[in-house]
């Protein structure tokens, strides 16, 4: 029997390329183990001077497989769920260090990052579904656990996205001639445009399983889950917000590439 490798082999291994990322993420969820998949997210780190080995401009890399939408129960999801948003958390600071240091090769690393950013970000959405899919009755507890989940993934992309579209994108604007950036982005604009969609569609599937489930609170009769509260996104105003930065944001990829 081969020995398990050790989180930080796994990390360093992840780390060495984007087919290294996917294919040592999708081997962490072949594992099986959920304690084992939160902390390779949560000690996962792709270092500054990490480019790509090519394929910038090619579709994302599919992280939804058999193996990565096995789920566990709520306490397990939250823990997978939490680790997922540190390693986006780390990484945001990446790319704010980029904004304050433009370099026409460091582009690389912050299109990379935006990419595994879409990418563990269409993964955790993914889970989500497939996890209410799994009950039709939540306790209060669970019905805030999977709202929280919902609500990082989403706020998480947005943040990722503002960093990149504003500070990184005007950096390099006012130090590097049009032409040159261009070169450097292409059409990158098609694959954020493409994600902002594909989060659109999420959040039609989600709200759609929202008006099936009922919460059961202890010694009450079952409710609906509620639309909104504790400041989240689950409401129409927050929402139409959220989708109006967002596109925005991503239209500044379309801007650059011209």
């Amino acid at each position: 029997m081969s020995k398990q490798a050790t989180i930080a082999s796994l990390v360093r291994t992840a780390a060495k390329s984007e087919t290294d990322f996917t294919e040592t993420v999708e081997g962490v969820f072949d594992e099986a183990d959920p304690e084992r998949i939160a902390e390779f997210f949560d000690r996962l780190n792709i270092p500054r001077s990490t480019g790509a080995e090519a394929g910038l401009l090619d579709p994302l890399p599919n992280l939804v497989t058999e193996n990565s939408m096995r789920i566990w129960g709520f306490e397990e999801e939250v823990a997978i769920g939490a680790g997922m948003q540190r390693f986006l958390d780390r990484h945001e600071r990446k790319i704010k260090w980029h904004a304050t240091h433009p370099s026409l090769e460091g582009s690389e690393n912050v299109l990379l990052l935006f990419r595994a950013c879409m990418c563990t970000t269409t993964l955790r959405l993914g889970r989500l579904r497939k996890l209410l899919s799994t009950k039709s009755e939540l306790t209060p507890l669970e019905w805030s656990q999977a709202r929280r989940l919902m609500n990082k993934a989403y706020l998480s992309f947005r943040n990722f996205l503002n960093l990149v579209a504003e500070p990184w994108l005007e950096a390099m604007r006012s130090t590097f001639e049009a032409h040159e950036l261009t070169e450097r982005i292409g059409n990158f604009y098609e694959l954020v445009d493409a994600h902002v969609a594909s989060l659109e569609g999420h959040k039609d599937d989600l709200e759609e399983k929202r008006r099936e489930l009922t919460v059961t609170p202890d010694g009450h009769p079952p409710v609906k889950p509620p639309v909104y509260f504790h400041g989240d996104l689950l409401g129409k105003g927050p929402w139409k917000l959220y989708w109006s930065n967002v596109n925005g944001k991503a239209h500044t990829f379309r801007e650059a590439a011209i």
